[in-house]
């Protein structure tokens, strides 16, 4: 799991807080966990929306791993933290290498078949996967036709992607007016 830390603290939501007590400042913290993780939330989908290039390329049906991440809030009296898990959320913070784990190497899909299936999941629904002789790549056959499936890499990058995450702008707007809230209910 990757995790990640965005400290949202402003004069005014400390000026908000330090008017509570510990029940109070736990509640309000609740609030903005809840704020903050539907913000990430619409943000993960709404991204996901115009992001699929390789599953478009393709002809593919996108994987759903953005509009599916699982985003957790938790709070205390002491602040709030949202949890993001997500299959490559962490290029959200630079670029990120791949390399094989326990096998020879990564699988990248060049075919629609192949987008989001690993060659396990392709082989148990009996499609006949084998690497051509010389060649750097898995493929199947379509009646006497080589149909590539991966090309096998040694390592990947994928490109670093800021925007998959909500500014920390975004997050502290977010942040205060979830605390503004409260104060107005609470008081």
């Amino acid at each position: 799991m990757f995790r990640m830390s965005v400290d949202v603290s402003t004069p005014q939501l400390d000026a908000i807080a330090a008017r509570l007590d510990s029940a109070g400042r736990e509640r309000m913290h609740r609030e903005i966990a809840s704020e903050l993780s539907e913000t990430v939330r619409d943000h993960l989908r709404d991204y996901a929306l115009s992001h699929h290039a390789t599953a478009a390329r393709l002809g593919a049906r996108p994987t759903g791993h953005l509009e599916d991440a699982n985003v957790e809030a938790t709070s205390d009296a002491d602040g709030a933290t949202v949890t993001v898990r997500a299959l490559g959320i962490r290029r959200a913070l630079g670029p990120v290498e791949i390399r094989p784990r326990g096998k020879s190497a990564l699988t990248i899909p060049v075919a629609a078949i192949a987008y989001g299936r690993s060659v396990g999941y392709l082989k148990a629904r009996g499609i006949e996967i084998f690497r051509p002789k010389g060649k750097n790549y898995l493929a199947t056959t379509e009646g006497k036709e080589v149909l590539p499936l991966y090309i096998l890499a040694q390592r990947a990058t994928l490109k670093h992607e800021p925007d998959l995450l909500p500014t920390r702008d975004t997050l502290a707007a977010h942040a205060l007016e979830a605390a503004r809230e409260y104060a107005m209910e609470a008081s």
